[in-house]
């Protein structure tokens, strides 16, 4: 399977980068601290030579007193303990708010896969036809006929009542939700058009349906309020013309 070794190889450089990434922040660290570690013995060395030299010029003019000399060894003995340790302020820290590596977890983006869909009851003057893709209303007059696909669209409990979400040819919403237009509300987009090809989204997880219009470039949605609309969810036309028609187009036809 491509895509699970293409997941383990980009796991496999997220590891690799962020390994390097803490390497390198390590590094620096150390070489702070020898610096300052360096530095710290430069400044001791400096104030041991500057007592040292205080110390014999006083011996050598006999110009000290018993607490010069006390106070003396208490700054040496200060200054050997700087050579020795760690200033006690020195302290490692996490800094929790520049992230040194992106956490990184699976996203999963829920679909549901349509190919399979197609057409499976109908009410009135219809015939299906392709294996289910097509759904034609009969030639011998105008009449109301209904039709239902066959999948069901589901996210939690499946409940029974019957109600119809959705947009009519002349753009008119059908049901208790509302429409709105990408660009223009209310917009005309398929009223006095004859051929359609809509691509339509059912958003189980968000509560509501979508079209995409090919043509006119021009996107829908409506919310669809549970209570009147339980799932599971069908798709459902309304044909009344004679020769009227509607075939289902998998994604990759489209």
């Amino acid at each position: 399977n491509n895509g699970y070794y293409t997941l383990i190889n980009q796991i496999d450089q997220w590891e690799k980068n962020s390994i390097i990434k803490i390497q390198q922040v390590a590094q620096n660290i150390r070489q702070d601290i020898v610096q300052y570690i360096k530095s710290q013995k430069e400044n001791a060395s400096e104030t041991l030579k500057y007592f040292s030299q205080r110390l014999r010029k006083a011996r050598e003019e006999d110009d000290y007193i018993e607490n010069d000399l006390h106070l003396w060894s208490l700054k040496l003995e200060n200054i050997k303990k700087d050579l020795t340790t760690m200033n006690s302020s020195i302290i490692l820290r996490e800094d929790l708010k520049d992230t040194l590596i992106a956490n990184v977890y699976l996203s999963s983006i829920k679909q549901q896969i349509l190919t399979n869909e197609n057409f499976l009851r109908s009410v009135g003057d219809i015939y299906i036809e392709d294996n289910g893709q097509l759904a034609v209303h009969g030639d011998q007059k105008r009449s109301d006929a209904f039709l239902c696909g066959k999948n069901e669209y589901i996210r939690a409990s499946i409940e029974s009542q019957l109600s119809v979400y959705g947009w009519s040819s002349d753009d008119q919403t059908v049901g208790g939700g509302y429409s709105q237009s990408k660009n223009v509300f209310n917009q005309r987009d398929m009223k006095g058009e004859t051929i359609l090809q809509i691509e339509f989204v059912i958003d189980c997880d968000n509560r509501k349906i979508s079209y995409f219009n090919e043509r006119t470039r021009c996107t829908k949605e409506m919310n669809v309020d549970l209570d009147l609309c339980p799932f599971p969810w069908q798709l459902y036309f309304y044909l009344y013309d004679t020769g009227d028609r509607v075939r289902l187009l998998t994604s990759n036809r489209i």
